[in-house]
């Protein structure tokens, strides 16, 4: 018996997308690549990482649930455990005290953190949803690939899926100048996947309950609201045709927050004056 429950889709990209690696390219930033190893040895592969995807859907997803209950954190601790997990830390008095009290009772009334997990003063709590990596379907990557997926583009290098494009940087200021000196313009290059390009991704759900299946369905809905991943999105960069089908819907999460909104500002006004 699986302890999981797997969502797969073959997404495709509507726009140029770009994710940067940390590779130091100066004024030509290059796509976030690993190796890996094919019947050919070893083969460099772009990709889009989960961590980037994981970032993105986790704060969609607590803004929703902030607006839904109507409050505003003042904490700045309370802020960055629930935009971004967060740092673990020992506080007064409870330094290796594991208070299950009180993770309870955040994984019950912040059913996003039930799914992204988070750290709170010295409390430390696991995440159910894993975020798979965006893999380019491609011949270097098809072994890799589950057996039901049937593209054309699995046929194919990865290298037809990218192409370089720009952008321009001016000096708009209205200054005086002299009569020898030129406006500062800059042509920043950078690698990005084309249009066209499939990526398969998964999602795992560790154990979720009907609360937390219903909000990872809300996730979904509200990034399909804006389906954008990587950088560049301002520009028009980053956008996809997400195709993810799931056997259930959002309605007992959105239930669920309006039901208990009160009780959960509340609690989250008791947490923002305690970290």
């Amino acid at each position: 018996m699986k302890n999981y429950m797997s969502f797969r889709s073959i997404n495709i990209a509507k726009s140029p997308i770009f994710h940067g690696g940390n590779e130091k390219t100066g004024s030509s930033p290059i796509l976030r690549t690993i190796y890996i190893w094919t019947d050919n040895g070893e083969v460099p592969i772009p990709y889009l990482h989960g961590n980037a995807v994981r970032g993105k859907l986790r704060r969609i997803l607590m803004k929703d649930f902030l607006e839904r209950v109507r409050f505003e954190i003042k904490n700045k601790k309370l802020y960055h455990s629930l935009y971004s997990g967060g740092v673990l830390e020992s506080t007064d008095g409870s330094v290796g005290i594991i208070d299950l009290t009180l993770r309870k009772k955040i994984v019950e009334l912040i059913p996003p953190i039930a799914l992204f997990g988070a750290g709170f003063g010295n409390q430390l709590i696991q995440g159910k949803l894993v975020v798979g990596h965006m893999w380019p379907l491609c011949q270097e990557y098809a072994p890799y690939l589950p057996d039901d997926i049937s593209d054309m583009r699995i046929e194919r290098p990865v290298r037809i899926f990218t192409d370089s494009s720009f952008v321009t940087r001016r000096d708009d200021l209205r200054e005086e100048r002299a009569e020898d000196e030129q406006a500062v313009q800059m042509k920043v290059d950078y690698e990005c996947f084309i249009p066209g390009t499939g990526f398969f991704h998964e999602f795992k759900l560790m154990w979720p309950n009907d609360v937390e299946k219903a909000c990872f369905a809300h996730m979904l809905d509200l990034w399909k609201e804006n389906p954008i991943v990587g950088g560049r999105s301002a520009s028009g960069d980053g956008e996809l045709q997400l195709n993810y089908e799931l056997p259930f819907d959002a309605s007992k999460y959105i239930n669920y927050v309006e039901e208990n909104k009160e009780a959960i500002a509340v609690f989250l006004e008791a947490l923002d004056e305690g970290l």
